[in-house]
């Protein structure tokens, strides 16, 4: 295992919203003597992460809004929007050092690996990276420490770059995270109907609900599992903009399933089906719960 006090001395984040600050909060809890440099252009931001204090003292050795601060740094995270990612990866290219470790927290891989492997040179060690962490509130209000305690962090590990990620790896262990590893295809599937597929439902369940004749009636009638099911929605639409757009034909594929499956139920509706109704009802009864097995 990966001396976590020799790994990194230098973390610059690029990106200071809820994941980039919550993971300023855990890397000074975990890392005291790390310099960590938050990057923003947003004057607003910079001066919100230069009152975030962590035990009385600032999060954040360094704030700055010039780019080029990333050049001292060994590990860089990228945590902005997937589409300001990829233009980080190009603008970015020819200021880090030989040896630094670049890695991201985009909700799809694809479009950002292949950003990598075409613009940076083999001195850069690009790690693409997710976890599986969050919320459907933003920015840096709203960061907390803890919040990667217990998240799958998924890493895309290019062919030859296992010895940075093994440093990468051992540094989202320390935070309490389980990494697991994959290829950017597997990743962009999987989430396409883990993630995205839920996002689009909740905000399509939202949008027939509040948004019919009825909805200055709606309030009333409204209890958890209308809340629950539809909590996601009030997520940053921008970044779910990037996030469909970006691993399109996966979540196009997941909505095609979804059509499916709503078709067998509207099937057994509209048939007075009951015997397949009940079943369809009781498959996904079992296999709710063997999700919490």
């Amino acid at each position: 295992m990966v001396q976590y006090s020799m790994a990194f001395h230098h973390c610059s984040i690029i990106g200071l919203g809820l994941l980039g600050g919550s993971l300023a909060l855990d890397l000074r809890e975990q890392f005291p003597a790390m310099c960590i440099t938050g990057i923003a252009r947003r004057e607003v931001t910079l001066a919100e992460a230069a009152a975030l204090r962590h035990e009385e003292e600032p999060v954040f050795t360094t704030l700055t809004c010039e780019l080029n601060a990333v050049r001292s740094a060994d590990l860089v995270i990228l945590c902005t929007p997937i589409q300001t990612i990829i233009n980080h990866i190009a603008e970015l290219a020819p200021v880090f050092s030989t040896g630094t470790v670049v890695t991201d927290v985009g909700s799809t891989k694809r479009a950002i690996m292949n950003a990598a492997a075409t613009v940076l040179p083999p001195s850069v060690h690009f790690i693409g990276g997710h976890p599986m962490a969050g919320s459907d509130r933003a920015g840096l209000s709203f960061a907390r420490a803890g919040l990667y305690r217990g998240a799958t962090w998924a890493f895309c590990i290019p062919p030859g770059e296992e010895q940075a990620a093994e440093r990468l790896v051992a540094l989202t262990e320390t935070l309490g995270a389980h990494p697991i590893t994959l290829d950017a295809e597997l990743h962009d599937d999987l989430v396409a109907r883990t993630s995205h597929l839920p996002h689009i439902l909740a905000g399509a369940l939202t949008n027939v609900v509040l948004g019919d004749a009825h909805r200055h009636m709606s309030g009333s009638f409204i209890a958890g599992g209308f809340r629950d099911c539809t909590r996601i929605a009030a997520a940053n639409p921008a970044m779910w903009r990037d996030i469909l757009l970006t691993n399109r034909d996966r979540v196009l594929l997941a909505l095609e399933a979804m059509r499916a499956e709503c078709d067998s139920w509207e099937d057994a509706i509209r048939g007075c089906d009951a015997p397949h109704l009940e079943a369809l009802l009781t498959t996904a009864q079992q296999r709710r719960e063997r999700l919490n097995e």
